[in-house]
């Protein structure tokens, strides 16, 4: 099975694409953003995605959509022309992977050994909003928090850790995992940005724990959205073809 990174080796090698946004609807209306517990709708996000490995740095143009439950709809479309060429659904129970270029998909159930397989490392929807917005939800019960003498927020649940580092104003500047003790992936936020008085990030990256793949999301427009994401379905295209 290829990895995901090896999908984006071939489809990200573009520079200087153009973002292609979906067509108006009432569910845009909203573009305040809300702190990430008082939200009842899903995260609308346009930017640009850069991955680098030892084989060299590819970059393109990508559409986000990742809801308070845990879903998440990630598109990248070719330059110039505007065609979806590749997109990523995540649920809480499946994972699907649309490779148009080639017309063929990869459907498996969203657990831990297939997102080290084809992310890399085991980063799941909740860090990934987390990352995205800057911030944790006001109210979860599934971590344990504890605040520890370097001054991180301590997060543990079976043998996952998460510390987290904030800023002077408040925001995720920081984000580590580990798992069983070793380290699964280190994240950054390394820019923020204000949107009617709210921050949000600009530039986020995250490394492996090996430092083999590195991920930098670049947020061009982040809306708060009061309406519900399309449902996710997970029924390939009949054209496409399992991997």
């Amino acid at each position: 099975m290829r990895s995901i990174n090896s999908v984006l080796l071939m489809l990200l090698c573009i520079s200087g694409c153009t973002i292609f946004t979906e067509k108006n609807s009432s569910a845009y209306l909203s573009t305040q953003l809300l702190p990430s517990g008082k939200i009842k709708g899903y995260y609308d996000v346009s930017g640009k995605i850069l991955f680098k490995n030892p084989d060299g740095k590819h970059n393109g143009e990508l559409l986000m959509q990742i809801s308070r439950k845990s879903e998440m709809r990630l598109r990248i479309y070719a330059p110039i022309v505007g065609s979806l060429i590749y997109e990523l659904r995540a649920g809480s129970g499946k994972f699907l992977v649309l490779n148009y270029q080639d017309e063929n998909y990869v459907m498996e159930e969203n657990k831990i050994e297939v997102r080290k397989t084809w992310l890399g490392m085991d980063l799941s929807l909740d860090e990934i909003r987390w990352l995205i917005i800057g911030r944790l939800p006001e109210n979860f019960q599934s971590w344990k928090l504890n605040k520890i003498p370097t001054g991180e927020l301590q997060l543990t649940k079976n043998v996952n850790e998460i510390r987290i580092r904030y800023n002077s104003e408040g925001y995720i500047e920081s984000m580590n995992k580990s798992v069983d003790g070793l380290l699964e992936y280190k994240a950054k936020i390394i820019q923020y940005q204000k949107e009617q008085e709210l921050n949000f990030p600009k530039k986020i990256q995250i490394e492996d724990s090996a430092g083999n793949n590195t991920w930098v999301i670049i947020i061009k427009k982040l809306h708060a959205v009061s309406g519900s994401m399309d449902k996710l379905e997970f029924d390939p295209p009949a054209y496409l073809q399992p991997l």
